[in-house]
């Protein structure tokens, strides 16, 4: 009497797959939901208290958004700041309740710090010697000609302790349309003839020889660029040359390269959201805003693109004044794989590395009109900017809806293994 029928074994083999399928496709509406929701995050800076409050400021040490590489030295040089200007209007902080920022009182400052050239630290080539940086809004920019108001795109920057190996006739895809070509190869005599490109077109060339100077292994490139003359785009250097059985190779290093036909020219007088640049110089960008901004309780204003502040409500902070800190929304996007890496932060020298390339978008675009930005704007217009010191690198695996992907993929597994067993 114990033992079941044929048939009632089937019924319940059956519905124990309609139960398991029920439950799996639970859990993956479950991650889809939960994954798909978090596709932005905020970087706030320190939160500051008005009724308690010395001096009111931020760089990349207590503001995220503001570049910070902690291993560059010098590289913190981006920062915010309110100095009281308009003697008529008490400050901010001298009485709690002051909420006004008058025109001139918020100020941003950035400039120039230098780095050296993998190729001049690591080598005793004296064709380069060191390069300026400019953070601009969060984002490294390279100055050209260490001319802090003409910069680029940093498009690559090979590790000390990354190389290339490239056989005779390969390329090798720099980004942004540019490549290094090994023409020709003699591992034998140490020579090699290479070939730097952009879209095809030749931009020039050098035979690099194992038995010469550091100097003789390097390729270095220069062109006339925004006015200037002999400036260095490009750097690579031949660490050897390798003769196989079957396949001969050349390992190439030190690869530096910036974006020399997309710069951006910062003048006084250009605005970026409420902000107007008034200094512009050698090392130095300064900026103030050009409209008197209100912090209202319990709002956000906006007084770049990008930046706003956040306030608490009225009387959350000491003796009736109010709670205040900057902040940055980045919107999370669609990542392309490829043998790169963003920086995150720089690597020291004395650890391995990658080959690094730091991919930026367009840079930042000039508002010419006189229009405030209200305290109403949007988030979502603000655009995805890389940002230190804590940098955020996307994969595949922490894009928005990738578990989601998997956990339907899993699911038509299931039903498919599911399928083939009930048949």
């Amino acid at each position: 009497m114990w033992l079941l029928k044929k048939g009632e074994i089937n019924i319940k083999i059956k519905l124990a797959k309609k139960a398991t399928l029920a439950i799996l496709l639970f859990i993956s509406l479950v991650l889809s939901v939960g994954v798909c929701s978090a596709d932005s995050v905020t970087v706030r800076g320190e939160i500051l208290d008005t009724g308690n409050v010395s001096s009111i400021s931020w760089d990349g040490s207590n503001w995220g958004a503001l570049h910070f590489a902690l291993n560059d030295a010098g590289s913190n040089t981006e920062s915010v700041y309110y100095e009281n200007v308009d003697t008529e209007n008490p400050a901010i902080g001298a009485a709690p309740s002051n909420n006004v920022i008058d025109k001139k009182e918020l100020i941003y400052s950035t400039h120039t710090y230098n780095k050296k050239f993998k190729l001049s630290a690591k080598t005793d080539a004296t064709a380069v010697s060191t390069y300026s940086v400019i953070p601009l809004f969060g984002k490294k920019y390279i100055a050209v000609n260490d001319d802090a108001s003409k910069m680029t795109t940093l498009i690559t920057e090979q590790g000390g302790g990354s190389e290339k190996k490239l056989r005779e006739g390969e390329s090798w895809d720099l980004g942004n349309g540019y490549s290094l070509k090994v023409d020709q190869l003699d591992a034998d005599a140490g020579k090699v003839f290479v070939i730097l490109y952009k879209d095809g077109i030749e931009l020039d060339s050098d035979v690099l020889d194992m038995d010469g100077t550091d100097d003789d292994r390097a390729f270095i490139v220069k062109d006339d660029i925004a006015g200037m003359e002999d400036v260095v785009y490009f750097a690579t250097y031949l660490e050897n040359t390798f003769k196989g059985t079957s396949v001969s190779f050349a390992i190439i290093k030190y690869t530096w390269l910036i974006d020399k036909d997309n710069i951006i020219s910062i003048e006084e007088g250009d605005k970026f959201g409420l902000l107007k640049c008034r200094e512009v110089s050698e090392n130095w960008i300064n900026m103030s805003n050009d409209a008197v901004i209100t912090l209202e309780m319990d709002d956000t204003v906006y007084f770049t693109d990008n930046w706003y502040f956040k306030t608490s409500k009225a009387g959350m902070g000491t003796d009736g004044g109010f709670l205040f800190y900057p902040a940055m929304n980045v919107v999370f996007g669609s990542v392309t794989k490829t043998e790169n890496v963003v920086e995150v932060p720089p690597s020291t020298e004395n650890e391995t590395e990658t080959i690094e390339e730091t991919t930026y978008e367009a840079g930042p675009v000039v508002v010419e009109d006189e229009t405030v930005v209200s305290s109403s704007a949007s988030s979502a217009d603000v655009s995805t900017i890389e940002y230190g010191p804590e940098e955020h690198v996307q994969t595949s695996e922490n894009l928005p809806g990738f578990l989601s992907i998997t956990a339907v993929a899993g699911l038509v597994m299931s039903v498919f293994s599911l399928k083939r067993r009930s048949d």
